[in-house]
């Protein structure tokens, strides 16, 4: 019976799932990405981050991102203008499960749209669709 317990345990360790609860942080971020040739201004916007009050398999809260994105350049005649609301989550699907990632958020409004912050909750990339094309703009 001690050995079952013992073993119960070691299995319950092996799959448990720790986050840190890095939260993103509010603000904006801007840098300049080269689309089609064009260099264009990429900004986005933390609006606003909400619980979901929902838990991934291992307990975690999941987290609801609300931003403003923006993508304007011009050259000569050419111009890319471009703006969107985005939401974003850190639950995802992780085979019969779901996972909570501190670092990774994915589009809930829009499925190719991709977030990502690195451990102090500030945005290093955003990855979102601009017609039939993925614009990623790392900061």
């Amino acid at each position: 019976m001690k050995t079952l317990l013992t073993a119960l345990l070691l299995i319950s360790v092996a799959h448990a799932h720790e986050i840190k609860g890095t939260l993103i942080l509010k603000g904006t971020a801007k840098t300049k990405v080269l689309v089609d040739g064009i260099e264009a201004k990429c900004n986005v916007k933390v609006d606003d981050v909400k619980n979901t009050l929902t838990e991934d398999s291992f307990k975690n809260p999941a987290y609801r991102v609300w931003t403003k994105v923006e993508l304007s350049g011009k050259a000569g005649e050419t111009k890319i203008e471009h703006k969107a609301d985005l939401r974003f989550t850190n639950i995802h699907a992780d085979g019969t499960g779901t996972k909570v990632s501190d670092e990774s958020y994915i589009g809930e409004t829009e499925k190719r749209a991709s977030l990502k912050i690195d451990e102090k909750g500030r945005i290093r990339s955003v990855v979102f669709p601009v017609g039939a094309k993925s614009i990623t703009c790392i900061f």
